[in-house]
């Protein structure tokens, strides 16, 4: 927190107390606060020790205390940096990786940020221009929230969300523009929150806030795809040899730690490279991989994680749990996000990253394989016919047709693409129609400019023809804010560091400027990577489509989350009460009870109701204290009460 002028109230303190409780989870290791700035600011850190376990703790300053620095996450070139920071003169203190950050901040000031690669959110203080400069990382790893105090003269961030609840001033007003966005998509993207007075920094976004009347806000990177217009400076062998380069060399500097790394191992494309890219760099240390075991047959993909796992001679471990078992932790994770959140997939996630922690610290995962590679169905179904939709006259002669054509007659799914133009494939109106609907008519103004603000968003894609266009949305959208929030809320929720390889700045640029054949073919994403895969690596996975990671919400809508669904209808929140048709709510409802599949729209429902009423700090404690402990070679998750 800082202020512009003042030194910060007494209450400032306690607060910074409460904070610290509610973020206990993702810095169990050790916590430090330091005041600066003849108390106008205070900087307070909970750490999960990693490298430099016993010097490492923060802040941290520079030689003379005038620059000082906190930061959640990883820099993981900070060896190059460091020697070259000391030929210039720099004394380090400590063998950190955030230190640094001090140091090249006062070589370069907020330039640092080109020189930098990791995930992190940092805050450096400079006292000496009595300012502070906080950055995200490039694709959104690790996540930061600020709020607005003392009437714009002070900032206050932190790393969730819950954490700045307790603060005086900040404005609780329920953001409906956040709320129609959320409809959407599931999630409320940068720089919205669901509340007025809280908002987080974009994935590649920074802030310097100081003296003056105005903060600077300003994105310094962000995922962009090229078209390659049939240009091919490189062969596919070529590109192949140097994916698997870029690729070895992000998984080595992601293996720097002075904790064990463990790998989360699915049996997929991405995690399998993972996993063998470990033990080709590490080839006589063990290490430990994960992997989720679902009671569903057609959910499991354990035994693909085993057939890699015997190969690499890895310590592998399946996680085996039920829907009771996920369902025993539904309401509370939900509440952990703070934020309405509804990816089903977070409850798996969770309960293998709890899972891995009796293990280790740090595990590498998959994450952005499917967005640098296109390995989403959507980017390559079709994409043959993609020459025929453009041919004029196709969508027009397709949507008559479609008009006569029953919805389960063979062919559908092909006319309904042929039927769209590529605005019509990368920004869908209908449904963003049909959420403005869910809107009473004093609140659509509001739900209209929040919706407004994603067809802007899909408006920047559109200069690329689609599934580019899609490619280049996933990453900036999806990616930052579903993914990877999930992602670091239920890692972290456990104190696990999760490294994602495939978020690499440089393989990331050469994947993205690769003709789009190179990535799809035969029917299939992910064909280039596919080929960079080891030659002992069998069919059965090199060919496989991709598997998702969610639990049956279609079925638990009719039988364990039945009534909840339907005190969620007859209970929703005052406070939204008066801004939603609810009776929109329970007719899709009913529609799902008769037989069609709602449950991505309903899932979304319950959470933003449950969002709305929940107290995050006794969710915090309610999680903690129940559950499981330790993991054996086959750990269960049925110890687990709520």
């Amino acid at each position: 927190m800082i202020d512009r002028a003042h030194p910060l109230p007494d209450s400032v303190r306690a607060w910074a107390e409460q904070a610290q409780l509610r973020l206990r989870h993702r810095g169990p290791d050790g916590q430090q606060c330091v005041s600066l700035m003849d108390g106008r600011c205070l900087l307070g850190h909970l750490r999960l020790a990693i490298i430099d376990i016993e010097g490492g703790a923060q802040p941290i300053s520079n030689e003379d205390g005038t620059v000082w620095v906190v930061c959640n996450g990883e820099i993981y070139n900070y060896l190059e940096l460091r020697e070259k920071l000391v030929q210039q003169g720099h004394r380090f203190s400590t063998r950190s990786d955030t230190e640094v950050l001090v140091h090249l901040f006062e070589q370069k000031g907020t330039a640092l940020l080109d020189d930098v690669e990791g995930m992190y959110a940092f805050a450096i203080v400079d006292s000496r221009k009595g300012q502070i400069f906080l950055a995200r990382d490039r694709f959104g790893e690790k996540p930061l929230y600020w709020a607005p105090i003392h009437d714009g003269h002070g900032l206050a961030f932190a790393s969730e969300l819950k954490a700045l609840l307790p603060l005086e001033n900040v404005d609780h007003t329920l953001d409906v523009a956040a709320m129609a966005q959320f409809l959407a998509l599931g999630y409320i993207p940068a720089p919205r929150t669901h509340l007025k007075g809280v908002s987080k920094l974009r994935a590649g976004e920074a802030i310097v806030f100081g003296p003056g009347s105005q903060h600077r806000t300003f994105r310094y990177w962000q995922p962009e795809f090229i078209r390659s217009n049939g240009h091919r400076p490189f062969s596919q062998e070529q590109a192949i040899e140097k994916v698997r380069h870029d690729f070895r060399e992000a998984v080595r500097l992601r293996l720097r730690s002075d904790v064990p790394v463990g790998a989360f191992l699915s049996g997929g494309i991405d995690s399998t490279l993972v996993a063998c890219t470990m033990r080709e760099i590490l080839p006589n240390s063990s290490f430990t991989t994960f992997c989720a075991s679902f009671e569903d047959e057609q959910l499991n993909e354990a035994p693909y994680a085993k057939q890699i796992a015997e190969h690499i001679g890895s310590d592998h471990h399946e996680v085996r749990f039920s829907s009771a078992e996920l369902l025993n932790i539904f309401d509370v994770l939900i509440d952990h996000y703070d934020e309405p959140f509804a990816d089903a997939s977070m409850f798996p996630t969770f309960a293998v990253c709890h899972a891995a922690r009796q293990h280790c610290k740090v595990m590498l995962s998959g994450d952005g394989g499917d967005e640098c590679f296109a390995g989403y169905r959507q980017f390559f179904s079709y994409s043959r016919w993609h020459p025929v939709r453009r041919f004029p006259g196709i969508n027009l002669a397709t949507d008559h047709l479609l008009r006569h054509w029953h919805a389960r007659w063979r062919g559908a799914g092909l006319l309904n693409f042929l039927h769209k133009n590529d605005w019509q494939l990368l920004y869908p109106e209908p449904e963003r129609a049909s959420t403005l609907a869910c809107f009473q008519p004093e609140f659509q103004e509001s739900a209209f400019e929040g919706l407004g603000e994603l067809r802007d968003a899909a408006l920047q894609r559109a200069r690329l023809s689609y599934p580019l266009s899609a490619m280049e949305d996933m990453a900036n959208g999806y990616l930052p804010e579903q993914i990877l929030v999930k992602v670091d809320r239920a890692s972290m929720f456990s104190a696990v560091e999760c490294r994602t390889p495939f978020l690499d700045r440089g393989m990331f640029a050469f994947a993205a400027s690769l003709p789009l054949d190179y990535h799809i073919a035969h029917g299939q994403g992910k064909a280039l990577l596919r080929r960079c895969l080891p030659d002992w690596v069998p069919p059965e996975v090199r060919r496989r489509r991709k598997q998702g990671f969610t639990p049956p919400l279609d079925t638990w809508f009719r039988t364990s989350l039945r009534q909840q669904m339907e005190e969620a209808i007859e209970n929703i929140s005052q406070r939204i009460r008066h801004v939603i048709v609810t009776s929109r709510v329970a007719n899709l409802y009913q529609q799902h009870l008769a037989g069609a599949d709602r449950s991505p729209l309903l899932f979304r429902w319950l959470v933003l109701s449950r969002s709305l009423n929940s107290r995050p700090e006794s969710a915090l404690g309610s999680l903690q204290t129940n559950l499981p402990a330790g993991a054996a070679a086959s750990h269960t998750f049925r110890e687990s009460t709520i």
